[in-house]
């Protein structure tokens, strides 16, 4: 390769960045599936035929004297290439601790007992589930310390179980999801809260009521869609997790005393679904937003809320090592991947999941996460700690 054309290694480097991003803000703007599948084949063929355009240019004459569009375009290459890419990823991997928080984990194999083929079903991404190394069919639980500032005593040791993004379809044996609910109700808590994604087939919609009237939270269990859902009788889903003991707070508030203090808990599906109206908000010592995707925080940090819970992001499904995740569905791109973030009073947990529309996961297992609410002396407005690595478990694992 002639020093030339060893442009072009920088420049394909960052085109290829540059339609990650491109797909990871679209999923993040609200539009329905059927929109998104024909937006993301329109951006393919855009993509390909400038990678053509490229190669052309780059084997027929030397970078500078490529035609101005083609300059300008691979100049914008190699900066997300060699700057922008590389420092978001470091961004990524180095982002600092909330301070105070603490986990454990547990990770088991779903599979261990009676094989994989005996989760794996009959739909059409079951193939997937059978992809060497794949860790869709174990499971993470992790115990989160979560101090949030300006907590009430009273409510020191509020414990949430949140569980998000099952994508119940046939490509998995109903049972796979009867062991994660058994790991789910395993440890009692005051909340159950799920955000979204009950579903990816209609065939899967019969098995929420049984699944769900597993979970029982000792205030309370509440529930909202997810984009996914939108496509699938979103009515009959309600419905089911009525039947299970569920409350829907789809654009919806609603509160729980404990302690002789007040809980709010209002929910959204937004941009997909109904907005939250903060108009209605009810009086509380402490407010908790339920959200599909992440997307809300600074949102929710200007509406006062004390703790959001979200999932969407799958924490990118397949992670890699010293990049991270690369396709995630946000209009911030891999910023809020998954783990803990915290900003002013208000303080994010981010669900990884437990599956997905394609089954195939790869350094980022499938989680059910157990949040106990701490009273806090951290100030508002106090700086997280740089630390290299994330968020430690007990057993020296990086938990986030």
């Amino acid at each position: 390769m002639t020093l030339d054309r060893f442009w072009l290694l920088p420049i394909a480097f960052g085109h290829v960045a540059l339609f990650i991003y491109i797909v990871n803000v679209l999923h993040g703007l609200g539009q329905p599936e059927r929109v998104m599948n024909r937006a993301k084949l329109v951006l393919l063929l855009g993509f390909s035929a400038a990678s053509v355009v490229l190669v052309s240019e780059a084997w027929r004459r030397v970078f500078l004297d490529w035609s101005w569009p083609t300059l300008l375009y691979g100049g914008v290459c190699i900066l997300t290439g060699v700057v922008l890419f590389p420092a978001a990823t470091i961004r990524l991997l180095n982002r600092p601790q909330p301070l105070g928080v603490r986990a454990t984990q547990h990770v088991t194999n779903l599979a261990d007992a009676t094989g994989a083929e005996e989760l794996i079903g009959t739909g059409k991404h079951a193939w997937m589930l059978r992809l060497p190394g794949n860790e869709s069919l174990r499971l993470r639980s992790v115990e989160w310390d979560l101090p949030i500032a300006g907590l009430p005593r009273a409510l020191d040791g509020l414990s949430i179980l949140h569980i998000s993004d099952l994508h119940l379809a046939p490509a998995f044996e109903r049972r796979f999801f009867e062991r994660v609910f058994e790991a789910a109700s395993s440890h009692p808590c005051d909340l159950v809260l799920f955000t979204g994604d009950l579903v990816d087939s209609d065939e899967a919609i019969d098995w929420i009521a049984p699944l769900f009237s597993r979970l029982k939270g000792r205030l309370g269990s509440f529930a909202i869609l997810g984009n996914h859902d939108l496509s699938h009788h979103p009515a009959r889903l309600l419905e089911q997790l009525k039947q299970s003991g569920f409350d829907a707070l789809e654009g919806e508030w609603t509160t729980v005393d404990v302690n002789g203090k007040r809980v709010a808990l209002g929910g959204t599906s937004s941009p997909w679904g109904p907005a939250l109206r903060l108009d209605e908000r009810p009086e509380a010592d402490v407010s908790i937003l339920l959200s599909h995707s992440p997307d809300l925080f600074s949102w929710a940090e200007r509406a006062g809320f004390d703790l959001m819970v979200a999932g969407h992001n799958h924490g990118g499904q397949i992670r890699l090592p010293a990049v991270g995740p690369l396709f995630m569905p946000s209009r911030y791109s891999r910023r809020f991947d998954r783990g803990v973030f915290r900003r002013g009073k208000l303080t994010l947990h981010v669900s990884q999941g437990v599956a997905g529309k394609h089954p195939v996961r790869y350094g980022c297992i499938p989680e059910v996460s157990r949040l106990t609410l701490r009273a806090s002396a951290i100030p508002k407005d106090a700086r997280p700690r740089r630390a290299l690595g994330h968020v430690r478990s007990d057993s020296g694992e990086v938990v986030r």
